[in-house]
């Protein structure tokens, strides 16, 4: 075959600019004009982390008539992009341009459908498929579990399951999947434990469904076992892993998964390298997951935000501010996240003006409406420097009610500047909106406790006590020689005032007591 040479270098392309090449050099030698060819080509563009989709639809829209393999390279291009609408626009051109459907694009279009997080598209696209008659085929029916329980409905994703006469590991798969996205990861272990074969995509369904539920302990110690067995963990799988090790700031953990990945030629592609500066960033190391950072031939915006997000963290918000520019200068759009990590940078710093800066550009360069998050950064930026009249304005201004973060960030403020007065009109908002959130009522009684008014901190406890609030104890991670340890601490006020909260106590007892009550009615 005269095309074999060109397959074999197509295998073995690794980024956009070889490929380019070789494009260019099927196009002088005559070779473009081979479907086949031009079909890999295009292939090569839509796979996520080395390909350009948009180069994949200039070489699909000179295709004259375009095979179902190329339609299903586009839709499974965008559907794992970050923009499956385009995907989904595919499909409505395939359907009305009459080309014969087959089963092998329908989960595509299902993946585009979550991407969007459209119930509605997917269930017509579940009718097309009864339609077309691919409801008995093994990898739609798995599609179709995934996009239910995506969509929060697990009873139709459980009626997929069980109408099925045959199932294989991809299809146990995708219900542990869909379990863990609506949250039942108990239920999706108990699937995971009765399976009698697993392959290496089950151990990553069950291990990023802990990671995704905040079971950071729980991934890790899986991941643990699955390392116990012959099978190479998948890059998902890994991905999942060092966002648990971030999670808890199990640094020795991430760091092993940094050497595997190493040592088993893993390239640092958008997702893994990304989970690496992640991880080490939230493991308080800075530089190492700038080292990744340098290393990863091509960065996203998720990647760009991970970095200025993790300088911004440790203060270093210089830093965080010079590498904005070198993304804009990259040609990265900023989106959401880059803004929250940018205005968490004039957070740490305490600059102010900056922070207006920014808050503006986002939505008069960028056009990105400003979400809930976003006026969190700015409320409690204003806060931490006093500024507690523009604070108030700018929450006035918000075009949704505030939530308890941001609430609870102004309450933090006044409590930095003793602003007492403003600080017990917040701290009642924030109780009636959050009556079960233990740290309101505490962090009102050190606020009542600083200034001397010990009838507030006995409200407070009273307020506790009658609305059954439960304290929930704080607690934090320690790592020592691999092994994560929890610590819990107790419900303690603040230090200072620790001999006379217990005279409180005592007297919240009696005045809260049966006896107390009828002798006062």
């Amino acid at each position: 075959m005269a095309d074999l040479p060109y397959l074999l270098l197509l295998e073995r392309c690794s980024n956009m600019k070889h490929l380019k090449l070789i494009h260019a050099h099927t196009i002088v030698t005559g070779f473009a004009h081979f479907a086949f060819v031009i079909s890999r080509i295009m292939a090569v563009c839509a796979v996520p982390d080395i390909g350009d989709l948009s180069f994949a639809r200039i070489i699909f829209n000179q295709i004259e008539k375009p095979t179902i393999f190329n339609w299903n390279t586009m839709i499974r291009g965008y559907s794992k992009s970050n923009n499956p609408k385009v995907g989904f626009h595919f499909y409505l051109q395939m359907q009305s341009g009459g080309v014969l459907l087959n089963k092998h694009m329908f989960p595509f279009v299902l993946r585009a459908c979550i991407g969007l997080g459209s119930l509605f598209l997917g269930k017509s696209i579940h009718t097309h498929i009864m339609k077309h008659g691919f409801e008995r085929d093994l990898y739609v029916n798995s599609g179709l579990i995934k996009l239910y329980s995506s969509c929060g409905d697990i009873e139709n994703a459980l009626q997929v399951f069980d109408r099925m006469s045959f199932r294989n590991i991809v299809v146990y798969s995708s219900l542990i999947s869909g379990y863990c996205a609506c949250g039942l990861v108990d239920e999706a272990r108990e699937v995971f434990n009765e399976m009698s074969e697993r392959n290496e995509v089950v151990w990553s369904a069950m291990i990023s469904g802990y990671a995704q539920n905040g079971c950071f302990q729980e991934a890790i110690d899986l991941f643990h076992k699955l390392r116990e067995t012959d099978m190479v963990p998948t890059r998902a799988s890994l991905v999942s892993v060092l966002s648990s090790c971030g999670g808890i700031g199990a640094l020795e953990e991430g760091k092993w998964v940094h050497s595997f990945v190493d040592q088993n030629g893993f390239k640092y592609g958008l997702e893994l390298g990304t989970a690496l500066v992640d991880m080490y960033a939230k493991c308080g190391c800075i530089e190492s997951a700038y080292f990744v950072f340098d290393r990863m031939h091509k960065k996203d915006v998720l990647a760009w935000s991970a970095m200025i997000g993790g300088l911004a963290v440790h203060g270093l918000s210089m830093r965080a501010f010079e590498l904005f520019v070198d993304m804009e200068r990259s040609g990265v759009k900023s989106n959401k996240v880059t803004v929250i990590g940018i205005l968490g940078a004039c957070n740490h710093g305490g600059l102010v003006e900056q922070g207006w800066y920014y808050f503006d550009l986002m939505r008069r360069v960028y056009k990105i409406s400003p979400t809930i998050e976003h006026y969190g950064c700015m409320i409690d930026l204003l806060g931490r420097a006093g500024q507690f009249n523009d604070a108030e304005e700018l929450m006035q201004s918000m075009p949704m009610k505030p939530d308890g973060v941001i609430w609870g960030a102004l309450l933090g403020a006044c409590m930095i500047h003793g602003n007492s007065e403003l600080g017990e009109r917040v701290g009642k908002n924030l109780i009636e909106l959050e009556p079960q959130h233990s740290g309101r009522y505490v962090l009102m009684a050190n606020l009542y406790a600083a200034k001397g008014k010990w009838e507030g901190v006995v409200d407070m406890r009273i307020m506790m006590k009658k609305r059954g609030v439960a304290v929930v104890p704080g607690h934090s991670f320690i790592e020592i020689y691999g092994i994560v340890h929890s610590f819990l601490v107790d419900d303690k006020f603040h230090p200072q005032y620790n001999e006379i909260y217990q005279m409180l106590d005592q007297l919240t007892k009696e005045l809260t007591s049966p006896s107390f009550e009828n002798y006062n009615s």
